[in-house]
């Protein structure tokens, strides 16, 4: 009888472990800073970090092929303006560069339940000289829209 109860009470616990993981790495089903900034392992479900902005990344452009619309439900504060004026200006985005912002990005604790796509945008505006003033903005708007559970 003792054993039966160990044993239930250890694959609860186990199970509730990989549920409450598996949460904490999505925002509104967008991998977010968690996902960034956890160390690879077999038994938790995260991609590594290129994988992680590459995968968002690739999801956003054949959402916008489908309807752009869909876009803007899923993540409304795109940061499309920005990228055309980099490539208007032929500026390359050194994904190394990207990825080293980001990971500055997710140095703050209250930004990891922000997503890699808010990360992304918020390290491109920082890249084309954005001031400092409009980037906390958009930081900002960044924490609202991952802390509204109205929207998941």
């Amino acid at each position: 009888m003792q054993i039966k109860l160990l044993v239930s009470i250890l694959i609860y616990i186990s199970i509730n472990s990989y549920l409450s993981a598996q949460d904490k790495i999505y925002t509104k089903g967008l991998p977010n800073g968690f996902a960034w900034t956890t160390p690879l392992s077999p038994s938790t479900p995260v991609y590594a970090k290129e994988e992680s902005l590459l995968a968002s990344l690739q999801q956003r452009n054949r959402l916008a092929d489908i309807d752009s619309s869909i876009n803007k439900r899923s993540f409304p504060l795109d940061c499309d303006e920005y990228i055309i004026k980099l490539k208007n200006e032929n500026t390359t985005i050194e994904f190394e560069k990207i990825t080293k912002s980001i990971d500055d990005f997710y140095t703050i604790e209250e930004n990891l339940i922000i997503p890699v796509l808010g990360a992304y945008c918020y390290s491109v505006q920082k890249l084309t000289g954005v001031d400092a003033e409009d980037l906390e903005n958009y930081r900002q708007e960044l924490l609202l829209f991952s802390n509204d559970k109205s929207s998941n």
